[in-house]
């Protein structure tokens, strides 16, 4: 694992600017295209290489050993399209974890707070529209990382140092205190361990770059 970004090599550079979108995209909710994607990242040992970086080896593995067991793509797709709604959707005596940074800053789990006008305004300072068509809070976790991501990207290319301050403040002071919350709701989950690790992924490499 390196120990911050600026220990990061070339290829480590390139391997987190892929792996934050492909992790994002996991929360967007399993599209076939994604599960492709996903399923050729254990092939291609990206995870693998992602878990060492992000110093979540085990995370990593649970992922891997999960796809293997359902390797089929339709069958994978299914199972996790399952999943994802009722752990993050819609279940009977409420979802396990919410999406949503504003549901982890208020007492009773409000949607639309601070958070949620924070990222709106961060998203249309850098010109960036919420996908989905704007039919989801600004403060939805994947667009957070892909908030995240174009920081990085900036930092990484002609930016250089004020896109590199605003990544590690970014990931410091709104997305890693949440996703910790986020990650933890989740280790109850035992009937389908995908999300609990891809969540501690993602979470390990948040911290690596708030460091």
């Amino acid at each position: 694992m390196a120990a911050s970004l600026d220990d990061l090599t070339t290829e480590e550079r390139s391997l987190l600017l892929n792996g934050l979108p492909l992790l994002s995209q996991t929360f967007w909710g399993p599209s076939r295209e994604w599960c492709e994607e996903i399923l050729l990242a254990r092939h291609t040992q990206e995870l693998e290489k992602l878990g060492n970086l992000a110093g979540q080896d085990n995370a990593a593995r649970e992922m891997t050993s999960y796809m293997e067991r359902n390797s089929n793509l339709n069958r994978f797709c299914d199972i996790l399209e399952a999943a994802y709604v009722r752990l993050f959707i819609s279940a009977k005596g409420g979802i396990t974890a919410s999406l949503h940074h504003s549901y982890y800053e208020s007492e009773d789990g409000r949607l639309m707070g601070r958070s949620a006008r924070m990222m709106a305004s961060r998203l249309k300072a850098s010109g960036l529209k919420i996908p989905k068509n704007g039919s989801v809070p600004a403060d939805h976790l994947a667009v957070e990382v892909e908030y995240l991501t174009l920081l990085l990207e900036g930092a990484f290319g002609n930016g250089g140092e004020d896109f590199l301050i605003s990544a590690r403040d970014f990931a410091r002071s709104e997305l890693t205190p949440w996703l910790t919350q986020f990650t933890e709701r989740l280790k109850c989950e035992t009937d389908c361990p995908f999300y609990p690790a891809a969540a501690a992924l993602l979470l390990g490499l948040t911290t690596l770059i708030s460091v």
